[in-house]
């Protein structure tokens, strides 16, 4: 499996969102322990709506992209202004969706990125 160069435009919206994965353990007298969860614990995750794309080429070609993806390969991205490094991302729970504007017969793409690893 070989990564994928996506180049994105991201005027649309993107919303980023980090947790970290961690272990609870509860104890009868409602004490709660809290742990991380191994040493790479920061997962970042971003919610992407493209800009509309029109030219049937293209939309095409992406949805060639999405779905390399979707089945175990990896973006690479930047994702400006979230970061200035190219990153390895891949779809959350291998899913995307797409729009098509009837006026235009322009497509939006959805999809959760979900970052491969963090050590920031």
């Amino acid at each position: 499996m070989a990564d994928v160069n996506l180049t994105l435009d991201l005027r649309m919206e993107v919303t980023e969102q980090t947790t970290h994965r961690v272990r609870k353990y509860s104890f009868g007298d409602g004490y709660e322990a809290v742990s991380k969860d191994g040493i790479n614990t920061r997962q970042t995750e971003y919610s992407v709506t493209t800009e509309p794309i029109k030219d049937a080429t293209t939309q095409t070609a992406f949805i060639g992209d999405l779905d390399k993806v979707a089945t175990g390969d990896y973006f690479l991205v930047t994702l400006t202004p979230f970061s200035t490094v190219q990153r390895r991302y891949r779809l959350k729970d291998n899913t995307y969706s797409r729009q098509i504007l009837p006026s235009n017969r322009a497509m939006t793409f959805s999809f959760i990125l979900v970052e491969a690893y963090s050590n920031a």
